[in-house]
């Protein structure tokens, strides 16, 4: 269907409203936004599409953020939906999985698309998901807006700059910085080694730790590189073992983290700190049990970051998605559905260019998440911290100012 078609179905109504929600109040963001109105009726539907990971390797990040999307939409819709020229719309989100498959994630946006009417769509996680999605959006001029994916490496893939897509996560330049922050938290020799895969996350962030180190104090004394979906890491870590190095940091998909943590047991190698990024979020404690304990992970939320609610949606989900990064990404899912109805509202239309437009001028709006202002290159970087697997909780520990439990070093699980 043409996009000419796809927009003479949607609604084109005038003014904005602010977002009343249930858990957390969405706040007021920079731009003119319109005059806000009242009564009105109901009207049709507002579709949401969001294409996530629910199977797959990376299947493990797919249930929080659809819970985090489907708590907002509730949420919104039980405080009347979104207000548009005193019509009052439900939000309606369609969720497909793309099974950890970048040629799914294409697929199912364009279906979400063309089939079921999305107006905008949601992301799942990680560069090689998020960006294809953000080439369907700028194909089919969509807007689109995904948390849980580093907003550099997100940016690095198309040098002309996104049109259409957002992200709204952190800064690497700032995550990097962090694995040596929160190692100071004990003494090492600060030798590192580093385990990178060859995907988008492995080669950005391994670069950034190569630059990031030296201004800590910190040396790299080994680096491995390896593909996606490696099981035997055990040259890689004997190598690392005689480099001495006292700090470990991994970027690697989940079922490689896990793989790496055992191997790393079974040949002796105990670093002081170690970091299984990416790879060690939700269920690496399920996966690894004792072995998991002091394994430490950036974070993107604490409940003293300057959000508004979030601790109200994270105390929600605890039961379920645990105290701990699995969490914080239903946190961080559901201020992806604020910003997206707070642009809807302020542009007065669902009409994609006009939210678009909305979506790029958002400044100094409080989610549950953070604070949220969307940038020129489209990017919203939020704080970064550390958290750190301690039994089944993963607390923070950095910064000190909102740690809420202590650092633990050297690393117990990988201790003999």
């Amino acid at each position: 269907r043409s996009r000419m078609m796809r927009r003479k179905s949607l609604l084109a109504v005038a003014a904005s409203a602010a977002l009343a929600l249930t858990l957390a109040a969405c706040g007021s963001s920079g731009g003119d936004g319109g005059s806000s109105a009242s009564g009105g009726g109901e009207g049709d539907p507002i579709v949401l599409g969001a294409t996530l990971p629910l199977s797959g390797p990376l299947g493990i990040f797919g249930p929080p953020v659809q819970a985090g999307y489907e708590q907002a939409v509730a949420a919104i819709n039980a405080a009347g939906g979104v207000d548009v020229g005193g019509t009052k719309h439900q939000l309606k989100l369609v969720v497909q999985d793309n099974k950890s498959d970048p040629t799914v994630v294409t697929s199912s946006a364009k279906a979400l698309i063309n089939d079921s009417g999305a107006v905008a769509l949601l992301g799942g996680a990680t560069p090689p998901l998020t960006i294809p999605l953000s080439v369907v959006a700028d194909q089919e001029q969509i807007p689109t807006i995904s948390g849980l994916t580093p907003t550099l490496a997100w940016k690095g893939a198309n040098a002309q700059g996104w049109k259409y897509a957002y992200d709204v996560f952190i800064d690497e330049v700032e995550q990097t910085a962090v694995n040596c922050q929160a190692s100071d938290l004990t003494s090492t020799n600060k030798k590192v080694a580093l385990f990178t895969d060859t995907e988008e996350d492995g080669k950005a962030m391994g670069a950034l730790w190569e630059q990031q180190a030296p201004k800590y104090g910190y040396t790299i004394a080994y680096r491995a590189n390896f593909p996606v979906g490696t099981t035997d890491f055990s040259q890689f870590v004997q190598k690392a073992k005689a480099s001495g190095a006292e700090v470990v940091i991994a970027q690697v998909i989940p079922p490689d983290a896990v793989a790496l943590w055992k191997q790393m047991k079974a040949l002796g190698y105990q670093p002081k700190t170690a970091w299984p990024e990416k790879g060690g979020t939700v269920g690496f404690d399920q996966a690894l049990g004792a072995l998991a304990e002091g394994a430490s992970v950036f974070g993107w939320w604490t409940p003293t970051n300057g959000n508004e609610g979030g601790q109200a949606v994270y105390d929600a989900n605890k039961a379920k998605f645990g105290d701990g990064l699995g969490n914080q990404a239903v946190v961080s899912s559901y201020a992806m559905v604020q910003i997206l109805a707070d642009a809807i509202s302020r542009a007065g239309s669902t009409e994609p260019d006009a939210i678009n437009k909305a979506l790029g001028e958002t400044k100094d709006l409080k989610t549950v998440l953070a604070s949220i202002t969307i940038g020129s290159d489209h990017r919203g970087v939020i704080p970064v911290s550390a958290v750190q697997w301690q039994g089944a909780a993963q607390p923070t520990v950095w910064p000190a100012d909102q740690a809420t439990a202590k650092f633990l070093a050297p690393v117990p699980g990988l201790a003999s």
